[in-house]
């Protein structure tokens, strides 16, 4: 029988989990479609784009195989919830760090870059989609953080 605090733990990991495979399989299969929600303007030849820009192509590739990388990811967090003790390393790993980072650098540069709009605005412009995938990691890594300092005693005994 596992004890409360291993089962806010698993919920965690879980939570996490679900949001990398939701994230990773959008951005797989449509990086532009995600970005579309929050752009206001979008060319008509993106695919064009995307064939033969040299920026905008490897750009759009590098998004779809970090896709990969975090769906792979989700399902790797659902393995502490066989064995919470053998795996609370993949949750610090994948759960704390990988976020942390993640989350620092997506809303630093989603919330203090200035970009110039267009001719007549000047100033600071928040990245919308970098923000929110920012806020989304920060609560990931809270959430994991916090189970793991609350199971880390049980966890040094050998308790789940």
């Amino acid at each position: 029988m596992r004890s409360a605090k291993t089962n806010a733990f698993q919920a965690a990991v879980l939570i996490s989990g679900v949001m990398y495979i939701i994230i990773g399989a959008a951005f797989i299969f449509s990086p532009l479609t995600i970005f579309q929600f929050f752009a206001e303007n979008v060319s008509e030849n993106w695919i064009d784009l995307v064939r033969d820009h040299e920026l905008v192509a490897p750009m759009y590739f590098t998004v779809r195989a970090f896709g990969v990388l975090l769906l792979t990811s989700g399902f790797l967090m659902i393995m502490p919830l066989f064995d919470p003790l053998k795996y609370r390393g993949i949750a610090y790993l994948n759960g704390v760090l990988f976020p942390f980072i993640s989350a620092v650098i997506l809303l630093k540069n989603g919330l203090f870059i200035g970009v110039k709009r267009d001719d007549s605005i000047h100033g600071n412009y928040m990245h919308l989609p970098i923000v929110i995938f920012g806020i989304i990691l920060s609560v990931v890594f809270l959430i994991v953080l916090l189970t793991l300092l609350l199971t880390r005693k049980d966890a040094k005994e050998g308790r789940e």
